[in-house]
């Protein structure tokens, strides 16, 4: 089937299931950098609120294989399952001394993100524009964020200007800093995709944990990476939860103090909207370098919606700015 008829055969299949009051609405989200996808919905007419399922990704499913009917079990379950979901107070949002101090920010790509930037509050940062989002936890649905809107800044009474200095306290405060090697971060992953392998659990079978096996396998695998440490260092800045850690960059001083501390202005390459990377810019480096790694990186390896830049960013020491490498 095309994509369109997979959507109405998709959105039949959940209708006939529900029950009466029930409503199934398809509709088009956007998301960062302006990518759009479908998403369904099924709607109770007494609160007018529901989770949202994406189908773009059951498409990709559909066409490698999996049976529509699965499908839409699959989209109904999800439904059932979290359909307590619309116990979530939505008035919350009218009550600005409640959510305020869940206010972040985020760095998303301006020239990306055009629609996008003409529904929500923005401050421009160099060619990227900060945009922000509330975080909260609920019971049912756990750790989530909602992006704010212009609709929002004008329900509460406030300017932009005034959403962004809240977001600059609480974001480091929420989402604090982390920067680590790039080397002992990759060492950190391997280690426990290892132990992920050793570790298994499958039915009755357990598989016990070999520590030592483990360190022994990841120790081989990073000889060789260990052998380029001293040759270039990357360190990755994101925080701790890596969750729009690319924003990290706005924290008073982070960079300032990071580029101090190694002695050297810095090359940031803007590896996602998750995190970006630090490298001490070495004689005879360029930041054209790196331009390409970027954006074949974009390209093959990141989903659309996490791209944040094609190019290379530079901080002086001297003038403690972060300016578009030329």
């Amino acid at each position: 089937m095309r994509y369109e008829e997979f959507i109405k055969v998709v959105r039949d299949g959940v209708e006939s299931r529900l029950e009466e009051g029930l409503t199934v609405r398809v509709t088009k989200v956007l998301k960062n950098n302006d990518v759009e996808m479908d998403a369904i919905s099924v709607v109770d007419e007494s609160t007018h609120i529901s989770p949202i399922i994406y189908l773009n990704p059951y498409y990709d499913e559909y066409m490698n294989g999996m049976e529509i009917n699965s499908i839409v079990n699959d989209i109904y379950g999800l439904y059932e399952k979290h359909k307590k979901d619309l116990k979530f107070e939505t008035e919350i949002f009218r009550n600005f001394d409640v959510v305020k101090d869940k206010i972040a920010f985020k760095l998303i790509n301006t020239a990306a993100n055009k629609k996008l930037l003409r529904d929500v509050p923005n401050i421009s940062f160099l060619d990227l524009s900060v945009v922000f989002y509330f975080m909260f936890d609920n019971e049912y649905m756990g750790s989530a964020t909602a992006l704010i809107h212009n609709v929002h800044m004008e329900m509460w009474g406030i300017t932009k200007e005034e959403l962004y200095e809240i977001a600059k306290k609480n974001t480091p405060e929420i989402l604090k800093c982390d920067i680590r090697n790039m080397n002992d971060l990759i060492e950190e992953i391997i280690l426990d995709d290892i132990k992920n392998m050793v570790c298994e659990e499958n039915g009755a079978y357990k598989a016990a944990c070999d520590e030592e096996m483990a360190n022994e396998v990841k120790d081989n695998l990073m000889k060789d990476i260990r052998a380029q440490k001293d040759k270039i260092a990357m360190y990755v800045l994101t925080n701790r939860q890596r969750l729009n850690g690319a924003a990290s960059l706005l924290y008073d001083g982070i960079v300032r103090d990071f580029a101090n501390q190694v002695e050297s202005d810095l090359y940031i390459i803007p590896s996602s909207v998750h995190e970006v990377i630090l490298i001490p810019a070495l004689k005879g480096m360029e930041g054209d370098d790196f331009n390409e790694m970027i954006r074949e990186v974009n390209e093959n390896e990141l989903d659309q919606v996490d791209v944040l830049s094609s190019h290379t960013y530079y901080y002086s020491r001297e003038k403690d700015e972060i300016m578009i490498e030329e």
